[in-house]
């Protein structure tokens, strides 16, 4: 009877351990939950009783960029489509781009060159490039007198009676003055007056027995041009070419007021004003004094300046 009872325990024992094992392995009776980790969506969620824990994840989305969308990092699900190239226009230099990745699209522009003038060198029209050099200006490297304001220079030219006698005084500028315009020399819009007063003197024998008569014409320190001032207008304006950034512009001199015209204590004396109206900033424009007996007659005077411009010519830049 005590060996039916001992076996029987045992078995009641075994039975109860195996109960004990299946409630521990395969239910959540002692809390032994068995959760599937947490998603974008989803919070811990036990496989064996549905129970859930925490809180879902939530999603982790990236940036899109110009070609792929921006997508969760965990899941992979869509939040918002490809941004789409940014592109910027193609330059001279640089292909279409796109702003936001770099990619290049196509090829550059490349530069659309103008020629060089004796202002600025060859200039790209699309984005101010420059290559190569300006122009060199016909002057450059010659020799000539050249007049300084207030730095009175010997100057010699013809008689007045006789033009075979050489009467030789001084030249000098007195004054110079570059203004937009007044009542003596009208205004003209994107243009500007330069204007020199000129002084001559002749004390000698010659000068104070046959007097004197001067000779004077202008020309272009760019390019020496041998275009002639044109007749003398109602206003008493002449038009002359010079050439400015690579073009032919109009440009007009006139002879201002005489201040004088006489003898002083045995001199012989000349000043007034000449003027050039040319596009503001212009600094090309020559005045040039030379021998009067270079003319044919007393009505050829503004002479081309290649054919006066020599080493004994007095030549003033008016700039």
């Amino acid at each position: 009877m005590k060996r039916i009872l001992l076996w029987s325990g045992v078995v009641i024992g075994a039975a109860a351990i195996g109960v004990l094992i299946y409630l521990i392995r395969s239910t959540c009776v002692f809390g032994n939950h068995v959760f599937t980790p947490a998603t974008c969506t989803e919070p811990m969620v036990c496989t064996r009783c549905g129970e859930q824990e925490g809180e879902p994840l939530g999603h982790v989305f990236g940036e899109a960029t110009c070609t792929e969308p921006s997508v969760c990092l965990r899941c992979g699900e869509h939040h918002a489509d490809p941004l789409g190239h940014e592109w910027l226009p193609a330059t001279c230099t640089d292909p279409e781009t796109c702003a936001r990745c770099g990619i290049t699209n196509g090829e550059p522009l490349g530069h659309v060159m103008t020629d060089p003038n004796f202002q600025v060198r060859s200039t790209c029209t699309r984005c101010g490039y420059t290559a190569g050099d300006p122009l060199t200006p016909a002057l450059t490297g010659r020799t000539f007198r050249e007049l300084q304001i207030g730095e009175p220079a010997p100057y010699t030219t013809a008689s007045y009676e006789d033009r075979d006698v050489d009467v030789t005084g001084s030249a000098e500028i007195t004054d110079y003055r570059v203004i937009d315009g007044d009542e003596t020399f009208p205004a003209r819009e994107g243009y500007e007056w330069h204007i020199a007063t000129i002084r001559l003197v002749f004390d000698g024998e010659d000068a104070q027995s046959h007097g004197a008569q001067s000779a004077y014409t202008f020309g272009d320190y760019y390019i020496l041009d041998n275009a002639v001032a044109g007749r003398e207008g109602e206003d008493g304006m002449r038009t002359f070419a010079a050439d400015w950034y690579g073009m032919r512009v109009q440009c007009w001199q006139k002879t201002g007021a005489t201040l004088e015209n006489d003898w002083v204590d045995r001199e012989l004396h000349f000043t007034w004003e000449e003027g050039v109206l040319v596009p503001k900033g212009y600094d090309g424009v020559l005045l040039i004094l030379y021998h009067f007996g270079k003319a044919a007659d007393a009505t050829r005077l503004y002479l081309p300046a290649s054919e006066v411009l020599d080493e004994d010519a007095l030549v003033f830049r008016m700039k």
